[in-house]
Order: structure tokens, then sequence, then C-alpha cells
């Protein structure tokens, strides 16, 4: 298959990614299944946000990745550079193993101001982690504005009721990750989304 820019192309991940040349990627930014297994702990954990647990769950993508896709991932990058969006699980097992290939890290937040309430024997789950791993000379270049490493918004509710899809990503985080760290810059993106009907606010 021959992919073209812009395009978005949809498929299983493990297979597709065999299709790509090596060292022909700039970035890659993805949001793998979490390790989230199937027990929740006690606490109140209202119908709407169960409802969004048992389609996780019901969809298998609760039980993390098969790390050989990281494998691919650092093949088909001129240099490692990749942002995972992963559950607290996967944040020791992801830097032990770029750490290993000698990459620099950064871990940033995105902080919910709404996050269901479940809690008597657990910490609220009010955050998601972003690992950022690069080598030198991958690019990166950040502002004063752009460079925060928490984004506090609302978990977007409406969106995951329109797009029927449980973990909508905030969109103005991942537009200013990849113009953090791609030449080319992320300013189409918002466009590619708009006329893809994905979700504009989450």
């Amino acid at each position: 298959m021959k992919f073209k820019i812009n395009d978005i192309y949809l498929g299983n991940a493990y297979n597709l990614i065999k299709e790509i040349p090596d060292k022909s990627i700039d970035l890659v930014l993805t949001d793998p299944p979490y390790d989230i297994g199937t027990s929740h702990g006690s606490g109140i954990w209202k119908t709407q946000e169960a409802a969004y647990l048992k389609q996780i769950e019901s969809a298998e993508i609760n039980n993390g990745f098969d790390f050989s896709l990281l494998d691919e991932l650092c093949r088909v990058l001129k240099k490692i550079n990749i942002y995972i969006f992963c559950s607290k699980s996967q944040v020791l097992k992801l830097l032990n193993y770029f750490v290993a290939k000698g990459c620099n890290f950064e871990i940033l937040l995105w902080e919910k101001d709404n996050p269901p309430p479940l809690c008597g024997t657990h910490y609220l789950v009010d955050k998601e982690f972003c690992l950022y791993f690069w080598e030198t000379g991958a690019y990166l270049h950040t502002t004063y504005d752009t460079g925060r490493t928490i984004y506090r918004t609302k978990t977007n509710i409406a969106d995951k009721e329109i797009y029927k899809h449980p973990t909508c990503k905030n969109i103005l985080m991942c537009e200013t990750l990849i113009k953090n760290s791609s030449e080319a810059g992320g300013g189409y993106i918002r466009s590619i989304l708009r006329q893809r009907n994905y979700c504009e606010s989450c």
C-alpha cells in the first residue's frame, strides 16, 4: 500500500505499520489501548461512566497492547520522536523500554476537572498520562505558551455521546504536541478533523 499525506487509514495497526518503510516518519502520536483490567474498586460509579467502561471492555481494549508494536514504531521513525497516551500501569514499562534505548523523556498530564466519582479505596481517576520520548536530534521546539506539561479541561461527555467513542482525547493538547515536535507543524490537523467529522471540542 502506498500511503498518502493527509489521508486517514482505518485498519489493524499491527498489520498496516509493516507496510511503512524504515526511517520514513517524523513523529508519532498514539493512543493505544490502556491496561486497566476489569477491577474498578469500590466507591460511587455513575451509570453513565459505567457504560463507557463496559464499552471499553466489550471492545477488548482494556488489557493494554503488544509491545512488539513499539519495535515497529521505532523502526519507521527517522529518530525516535513519539507521544504515547497511557494508563498508570503502563508508565514504568514504557519508561524502561525507551530509556534503555537512550531516549530523553517527558511526562505530560491531561487533568480532568470533572472526574467520575470513583473513590473510597482509590484516588480519583482525574488524569491521563502522555509520555513523550525523543532521541537527541529529533525536532522539539516549545514556547512559553506551548511548553506546558499539564493540560486542564473537563472530560468531554458530549463528544463521547455524539461519536460513541469512550476515550475522546483533548484536540488542543494533541494539536500543540504535534506543533512542538514536527517541523511541518500541526496547523492542518484541525481542518482534517473537521472534514472527517471527528470530535472538535474534546
